[in-house]
């Protein structure tokens, strides 16, 4: 790692200031850059957050003739170990600002890859140093951060930007969204979703767990920057890091958080929803320093029109793998198991899995011959990577819907703070109308000085 020396007044001034360079430089440098990848006939990537969910994203992008990989960040420098044979010219830092300090012309696009906590702090840095941005979901972890990631965009327009919700390109999941759009079983009354339960595993702990004691941080792991944006540092513990840091309330969003961009996104894309009027999440006892368990999210969005069947649009969202009845829907039960996305219309219903696959129920019955509407196969990352190159192509998630996918998510998962109370979204100002304390303990968080998100003006 650089160190922050006399010799280095770069790196020393950005980590200061939370940027090298005023808005006009800004812009020009993103001028340049663009420049040099049509010159260059190359995307070059810097990603951030090589290990785990970083190497599905390597593998989305392999075989793009004119995509190559500039460098890499990981707080934790065994993670090098997985890219160090494959891109051997590229870069290492466990520290992601000193690339934007000392290394901004060297690249062109950013993947996020990391913990929650950290994805809004990079992305604004990325937006704001004019580079292409590929962030994991849900986009950010805190709902105030959603008004900072859409001022960024605002500010840097011409960027392009894709949420990693790559299951929306499934063939089934697409064919999915073109039957609710063009209302083949009439206007949608109601949504049912629901996820399994967080329990103890690979990547969550068990509701309501106290973070561990402390364990000795090993010799290569940076725990300083893991801790990055947190006003209070967490001590180390397996239960944080490399994959568990999902369930606790400062650095994760639990399971609802975690898996509902990929089961909430098909109502925006089949429906094109406004923001939720309202929020009630009622859970056994309030989510605390790790999230809870056996939560029902009711979420009330504007209903009405020729678009919906009912004057409120309502989605009920749970976890713990708690399923409507299907007898109260006039359903025979179904043989889908885990996790899933129902759409209840006026003539019928859809069932749909993560991974794409459904079921089709009309009149309370399977129905196995339902013509299906052909879709154009997408390539989630490669379509991303030739969009920054200039090749226009369609993108299911950029950050603009990807945002308004997060939103409903957080707001579900912050809710279990105040179990069965419902709070009043005030989307245009991002607050709630009818509950201060809320306003004080949910919206959003303060960062650590040097890591907070920059401003873009």
């Amino acid at each position: 790692m650089t160190s922050d020396t006399p010799a280095n007044p770069s790196r020393r001034h950005f980590l200061r200031a939370g940027t090298a360079f005023g808005a006009s430089a800004l812009v020009s440098n993103a001028a340049i850059v663009r420049a040099a990848t049509n010159k260059n006939s190359k995307l070059r990537i810097f990603q951030i957050g090589t290990g785990n969910i970083g190497g599905m994203q390597r593998k989305g992008l392999e075989g793009h003739p004119k995509v190559e990989f500039a460098g890499f960040c990981d707080v934790d420098e065994t993670a090098f170990g997985k890219v160090k044979d494959g891109y051997p010219g590229a870069w290492h830092l466990t520290d992601y600002r000193e690339a934007f300090a000392d290394r901004a012309d060297q690249f062109d696009a950013v993947i996020v890859d990391t913990p929650d906590f950290h994805h809004c702090p990079m992305m604004v840095t990325a937006l704001k140093h004019g580079k292409h941005v590929y962030g994991q979901k849900p986009l950010v972890h805190q709902l105030d951060e959603l008004r900072l990631i859409r001022e960024a965009l605002a500010a840097r327009p011409g960027l392009y930007t894709q949420m990693g919700n790559q299951r929306a390109c499934t063939t089934g999941r697409m064919q999915a969204v073109e039957l609710l759009k063009s209302n083949r079983f009439g206007r949608p009354v109601e949504a049912h979703i629901w996820t399994g339960g967080m329990s103890r595993g690979t990547y969550f702990v068990d509701p309501w767990s106290p973070i561990t004691p402390a364990t000795p941080v090993p010799g290569t792991l940076h725990w300083d920057l893991w801790n990055g944006p947190l006003a209070e540092s967490l001590p180390h513990s397996e239960d944080l890091h490399p994959r568990r840091w999902r369930s606790y309330w400062e650095t994760g969003g639990g399971m609802l958080a975690d898996w509902g961009c990929h089961l909430i996104d098909l109502l925006y894309f089949a429906y094109d929803l406004p923001a939720p009027e309202t929020v009630q999440t009622d859970t056994m006892k309030p989510a605390d320093v790790c999230h809870s368990g056996y939560n029902h999210s009711i979420l009330t969005y504007p209903g009405g029109g020729d678009k919906f069947a009912r004057e409120k649009f309502v989605i009920h969202y749970t976890d713990s793998n708690i399923r409507p009845s299907f007898a109260a829907l006039g359903l025979p039960v179904s043989k889908i198991t885990g996790s899933c996305t129902m759409v209840v219309c006026e003539e019928g219903a859809l069932l749909l899995e993560p991974d794409g696959k459904f079921e089709i129920y009309r009149k309370g019955k399977l129905v196995e011959n339902e013509p299906l509407p052909e879709v154009e196969p997408r390539q989630h990352w490669k379509d991303w990577a030739d969009c920054c190159l200039g090749e226009e192509k369609p993108l299911w998630t950029p950050f603009d819907i990807g945002s308004r996918i997060t939103e409903p998510c957080l707001l579900a998962t912050k809710a279990t703070r105040f179990p069965g109370v419902e709070l009043h979204w005030d989307a245009a100002n991002y607050r709630f109308h009818n509950h201060d304390e809320a306003n004080q303990t949910v919206l959003k968080r303060s960062y650590r000085e040097g890591f907070a998100p920059p401003s873009v003006a």
